[in-house]
């Protein structure tokens, strides 16, 4: 409870200072551009009121969980995009209007919280640039589509994280923008020195984009990777004290981990997470009991992924509800082991019928209030069965 509060009262002092900054900035730009009382106070205000605008939109995301990617706890990266992408927009004027990066901008914007989010801040950012230079409508509606096509094609990344085909589609919609804004109107002569600049620019934004989305690659979609690498290996140190204090736990949690990762991977969920949970969700006991407070120091000392650590508080700590389809897939992947093994221990030469054992499992789980108001859908629970039963050739295994 101690910590949750932490963590309202840093994200409300993070927002306010990304509040009190955009405004700055603003001002700070109007008197490069604008000096005047009048030009001063509206650009303040309007940059501050679109701020208020895009926090709302970023919490309302988190409340209706429509963010581009499922990883959490970006709020301080996202305040330092928006704030980044604020005082660069203050300096565009400086160039050619059509060298301006803004599809960079909303797509970056885009990635780091979602499609409503991220419009909203981009808008905010293309405004103030375009009210320094004189309040050009057409170059408001070029940067405006162009930067709602590039943050629409990459509304959808996941852990394949494929972004050659929005990269392309971006930058089109970019050239089409450009060519019918700005060189169609031009009053001189149809030259090839027209296109300089706009060439540059797409130059520009193309190589910034495959930068950015390259580090947002490695810093957000897939900061964990080597840690998974790590504890997903059977070899792993910490898995190795568990097989040395019991090897009936140590492959009840390695049968617990395949299944888990075969079904997360058929169901697109994280598979990493559910791997990492199957194979350490009694990792308690190399404490003791396996309480959460032993399993939660384990997870701090090892670093364990955040996502990996929530998923196993809602299984291991009674008083969590389970809610996360990570949490029960790990739950009944450990629920069938516990199962089968129980029966193999009774009689190792016993021929169980999987299907209408699987079948019990569900009935009986579905029987109880333990999987109300979760996230998992009646037909995603009927495709995990699925997968159980057609796991049966692996289930001897377990003899």
């Amino acid at each position: 409870m101690e910590k949750s509060k932490k963590n309202v009262i840093k994200r409300i002092l993070i927002f306010g200072v990304m509040f009190l900054l955009a405004g700055g900035i603003a001002l700070a730009g109007s008197y490069m551009y604008q000096p005047g009382t009048d030009m001063l106070i509206r650009n303040t205000v309007m940059a501050l009121a679109g701020t208020g605008i895009v926090i709302y939109a970023y919490l309302l995301s988190e409340v209706l969980g429509l963010f581009c990617t499922r990883k959490n706890g970006r709020t301080g990266k996202f305040a330092v995009v928006y704030l980044g992408s604020l005082l660069a927009a203050v300096f565009f004027p400086c160039l050619p209007v059509t060298g301006w990066p803004f599809l960079v901008l909303f797509v970056l914007l885009g990635v780091f919280s979602n499609c409503i989010t991220g419009m909203a801040a981009g808008s905010v950012c293309l405004l103030l640039a375009v009210n320094f230079t004189g309040g050009d409508v057409a170059v408001f509606w070029l940067y405006f589509i162009s930067g709602l096509a590039g943050i629409l094609m990459f509304s959808n990344l996941n852990d394949d994280f494929l972004v050659g085909m929005p990269v392309i589609v971006s930058l089109l919609v970019l050239v089409l923008c450009l060519t019918a804004n700005v060189v169609l109107f031009s009053k001189d002569p149809l030259a090839v020195s027209q296109f300089t600049i706009p060439a540059m620019n797409l130059m520009i934004c193309c190589i910034l984009l495959l930068v950015i989305l390259k580090a947002f690659s490695t810093s957000v979609i897939h900061k964990d990777r080597e840690k998974y690498m790590e504890i997903n290996d059977p070899e792993c140190p910490l898995l190795v004290q568990l097989k040395d204090m019991s090897k009936e736990e140590y492959y009840h949690a390695v049968h617990t981990a395949y299944l888990g990762d075969r079904i997360a991977r058929r169901l697109q969920l994280d598979d990493a997470a559910v791997k990492a949970c199957g194979y350490y969700h009694r990792i308690g006991k190399l404490k003791g009991e396996n309480t959460w407070e032993n399993v939660a120091a384990i997870c701090d000392e090892y670093h364990f992924p955040v996502n990996t650590k929530r998923i196993l508080k809602e299984y291991v700590d009674g008083t969590e509800k389970v809610v996360s389809k990570e949490t029960i897939v790990v739950l009944f992947s450990d629920c069938i082991v516990s199962s089968i093994l129980y029966l193999f221990e009774k009689d190792p030469k016993a021929q169980l019928n999987y299907k209408q054992l699987i079948d019990t499992v569900f009935r009986k789980k579905l029987e109880t209030d333990e999987l109300w108001c979760n996230e998992i859908s009646l037909a995603q629970l009927s495709e995990m069965k699925k997968i159980f039963v057609e796991e049966k050739l692996y289930y001897d295994f377990l003899r």
